[in-house]
């Protein structure tokens, strides 16, 4: 994401723009999400196949099946394809994440709010930032992950630094 991409903030700039340079196919969540998919998937499927339902209950049994599909591979396509167009942010008071795999959707999370980025490292030295807060933004297959890391941290802290004034 360049920063003429961007909608900034009046008097906001950006510290670091970014994608990602890895795609992971499985992610921690994939080793429950895709066994269970496949066990739903495969039991839609037997009973498809061997009680043979009709009109309403064959519609249920095809939507749980591709539900099961979903879950076991689907999941994982779309989050590869997905990273393939997402671009990353950080501006002096946003973290900003703009994915999606046919419609652009942009997500930010404000950087006072936040803890600090937690960094699970990958393959390839590109790793993954996290933050303790749920909803906010993910960024997945990161170069230089101790950089940005760092660079986070002291956005972080200026952030809050700059809202304490406020707040007395």
């Amino acid at each position: 994401m360049s920063a003429g991409e961007i909608d900034l903030l009046p008097g906001e700039r950006v510290l670091w723009a970014g994608e990602p340079v890895q795609r992971p196919l499985y992610v921690a969540a994939d080793g429950v999400i895709a066994p269970a998919g496949l066990v739903v998937a495969v039991a839609a499927l037997w009973f498809l196949l061997a009680k043979q339902p009709s009109g309403g209950a064959m519609a249920a049994v095809v939507v749980v099946l591709v539900i099961g599909l979903y879950g076991a591979v689907g999941r994982s396509a779309v989050r590869y394809f997905a990273l393939g167009r997402t671009t990353y942010a950080v501006t002096d008071s946003r973290i900003i994440a703009r994915s999606g795999l046919f419609r652009q959707k942009e997500r930010a999370s404000e950087l006072a709010g936040l803890s600090a980025p937690v960094l699970k490292p990958g393959p390839s030295r590109a790793g993954t930032l996290t933050f303790a807060e749920s909803g906010s933004v993910t960024l997945m297959g990161v170069g230089e992950p101790k950089r940005v890391r760092d660079l986070l941290t002291k956005a972080i802290d200026e952030a809050k630094a700059r809202q304490a004034p406020e707040a007395a």
